[in-house]
């Protein structure tokens, strides 16, 4: 017959499990106050970096032309000296760079007559309005072949015939791409004046891309 623990033995094995029992909350209580303590450290050093400048007249920190674009007014010229017609085709303004001495006239539509004359509008609204206004012609001596000379900094005209007005535009990207690629041809996110320049590289596989904002 099976010996039956003692009166002290079933105290013993009665109380035995519930000292175990005080471990489980004890380490949970541990554990939350470990985490707590890691969160409150962990927002202290991100809150190190969070700047107390709230000022809304902060300069933007990738403007493309490192300054704050405003639209200014429009500066008037002479434009008597600009023809109407390139043959059959009105002539809407003109493009001058005098660093790489280009002097065309801007011609109102694309196609290959046109492009064999001059300058042309590829794309947008009117010259020197809001928005992106896309020039493009020939790598031709006496077109746009000397395009890749400019740099990030150079500035050229454009002329407006109907309006008669003049803005200078500063140049902030260049850059080569397919023809099948036409994010150049997209407006600018903000109210401002952009103008883009676009030649062949040499073989005509590729195209030059010139962009550039009013200064």
């Amino acid at each position: 017959m099976e010996k039956q623990p003692s009166h002290k033995g079933k105290r013993f094995i009665e109380e035995k499990p519930n000292k175990k029992k005080f471990l489980i909350p004890i380490i949970l209580v541990a554990i939350i106050v470990v985490v707590a303590i890691c969160i409150w450290l962990n927002c202290k050093k991100i809150n190190e970096y969070i700047p107390t400048n709230t000022d809304e007249t902060n300069t933007i920190a990738e403007n493309p032309v490192t300054e704050i674009n405003t639209v200014k007014e429009l500066e008037t010229v002479d434009v008597s000296e600009l023809p109407n017609k390139m043959g059959s085709y009105k002539v809407i303004g003109e493009l001058v760079i005098d660093k790489i001495d280009v002097k065309k006239n801007i011609l109102e539509k694309t196609d290959d007559a046109s492009l064999n004359l001059s300058v042309t509008k590829f794309y947008g609204g009117d010259i020197n309005g809001i928005g992106n206004f896309c020039i493009t012609g020939h790598n031709y001596k006496n077109l746009l072949k000397r395009l890749k000379e400019l740099e990030v900094g150079d500035t050229f005209d454009l002329i407006n015939k109907e309006t008669k007005t003049k803005v200078t535009y500063k140049i902030y990207k260049i850059y080569t791409c397919n023809p099948e690629d036409i994010d150049c041809l997209y407006p600018p996110e903000e109210e401002v004046r952009e103008a883009t320049l676009i030649t062949c590289n040499p073989g005509g596989v590729t195209r030059l891309i010139c962009k550039a904002r009013e200064i």
